[in-house]
């Protein structure tokens, strides 16, 4: 079987996008069109898509270019702002986690130093009087930190450990906000 064609096809159809079909040059395209077989399918052809066309235009409003491109890049930079605050998230949330852990490790341990120090016990080392200078109150403030760490090794061991964690946390930070 043998497909067909017109010479004035390619016409047919510039004449019907360039709006001249309607208009009084295209009347002889018409009348070539309505005798010729093969034009007048590519016009039906082009009515029945220029019909679908108005019925989507009609349908379906898209929005510009400009705000779908706005929203794109609005989006992107959301994403970004969250990849970049997960590592702070996080090694805020260890702290928080060791930093709870390390008060609650010296609350048990040093307990009974608390309830002594709520009960007014003699074993608790005063604070000097308001006249007192600064010689004498890091003085005393060193004196009952060398008694702390006099008591128990366990005490020096816990502040270690929550430094190392600490220190470890930012350490995880630094490595991942590489990435």
């Amino acid at each position: 079987m043998r497909i067909q064609q017109c010479d004035r096809e390619q016409q047919v159809i510039d004449a019907l996008q360039s709006g001249r079909w309607h208009g009084p040059w295209g009347e002889e395209i018409r009348r070539h069109a309505a005798a010729c077989a093969v034009c007048s399918e590519v016009v039906l052809v082009a009515a029945a898509l220029r019909r679908e066309e108005a019925l989507v235009q009609a349908e379906v409003r898209l929005p510009s270019a400009g705000l779908v491109w706005w929203k794109a890049q609005l989006a992107a930079r959301r994403a970004a702002e969250e990849r970049a605050a997960q590592p702070i998230a996080w090694v805020e949330r260890m702290a928080q986690f060791f930093g709870a852990l390390t008060l609650f490790g010296l609350g048990v341990w040093q307990w009974p130093r608390v309830l002594g120090w709520l009960g007014g016990s003699k074993g608790v080392v005063r604070a000097p009087e308001a006249s007192a200078g600064i010689g004498q109150w890091s003085h005393v403030f060193f004196q009952s930190l060398a008694r702390g760490f006099g008591q128990s090794p366990g005490y020096l061991l816990l502040v270690s450990a929550g430094a190392f964690l600490t220190l470890l946390a930012f350490a995880a930070y630094v490595v991942w906000r590489e990435e």
